[in-house]
């Protein structure tokens, strides 16, 4: 219970990030957000870290720790955040989301497959019924412009190295700080963003985005609570299987539906609300075995 709870808990820090970085990312744009938010997060974890362990950073990590979260950093935090934003502009959202449901699936499989972990049909169903309502969701009829294959492209690997990087976070993380595991992951994936903007020359950019205070409160929020999200996850792996919690923590696009309803006035479908049932019949799956 304890997981699923936390993996929930999870979900609510993406639709947190995404309605504050997203704004964040039409102020500054997305490689300025990427790298700030990691020092952010950095900044706010140590400060963390040193009220409740005494270290500002993570120096007590194990050689074998240090080689997954890195391996873990590189493909989430880098690769698979580099991917999204790029495949939100040339594919936008709608398809975006859509093939990022299949990331607890991939989970499943690669969990089976290196870490020996299985889920059970019940589990299965719930898996499926989610999956299936969040895909009604974000499916709809009218599409956003013409398609693109790089961008579906884009999406795919954006999944791919998402699901990689819970697989190695979760391989690294046992018996260590939730906390400091998301440090351990932050810093490859920040020095990877520094050769990528030093080679594209595009320190100027970076520059002047930082200076846009609008902008840097959007990416401050949005780090909080995405940080919150990310140290939630990781905790919740600690008492459930990657599959189940990667399913969990992938319904913000059912969790976020309220959200817009109360605050931004928008209107929900007939279908996005069958679809946000059927999510919720299959979350409570997971609370009742």
């Amino acid at each position: 219970m304890l997981g699923e709870g936390l993996a929930l808990t999870a979900a609510l820090g993406w639709v947190g990030s995404s309605i504050f970085l997203e704004k964040a990312s039409k102020e500054v744009g997305t490689v300025v957000v990427n790298l700030t938010r990691l020092i952010l997060a950095m900044v706010f974890l140590g400060v963390i870290t040193w009220t409740n362990r005494g270290l500002v950073l993570p120096l007590d990590v194990s050689r074998e720790a240090l080689g997954f979260l890195s391996i873990s950093g590189l493909f989430g935090l880098f690769i698979g955040d580099f991917f999204l934003y790029k495949a939100y502009v040339t594919v936008g959202p709608r398809i975006t989301l859509l093939i990022m449901t299949f990331s607890p699936i991939t989970v499943s499989i690669l969990s089976f497959l290196i870490l020996g972990e299985s889920l059970g049909y019940i589990q299965i169903l719930g898996m499926l019924l989610t999956l299936f309502g969040i895909m009604m969701v974000v499916l709809k009829k009218k599409s956003e412009g013409t398609f693109s294959k790089i961008g579906f492209l884009y999406a795919t690997i954006a999944m791919l190295g998402e699901s990689c990087g819970i697989i190695f976070t979760k391989m690294g993380s046992v018996n260590y700080d939730s906390f400091a595991t998301i440090q351990v992951r932050t810093i490859p994936a920040i020095i990877a963003f520094i050769i990528y903007i030093s080679l594209k020359n595009s320190w100027e950019d970076i520059f002047e985005g930082v200076k846009n205070k609008k902008g840097m409160y959007y990416v401050l929020v949005g780090t909080i609570v995405t940080t919150l999200g990310v140290t939630s996850l990781v905790e919740a792996m600690k008492y459930s299987s990657v599959g189940v919690v990667s399913t969990l923590a992938a319904t913000s696009p059912i969790l976020i539906i309220p959200i817009s309803m109360l605050f931004f006035k928008e209107k929900v479908s007939l279908k996005e609300s069958l679809g946000a049932v059927i999510s919720f019949l299959g979350v409570s799956l997971f609370f009742i075995i």
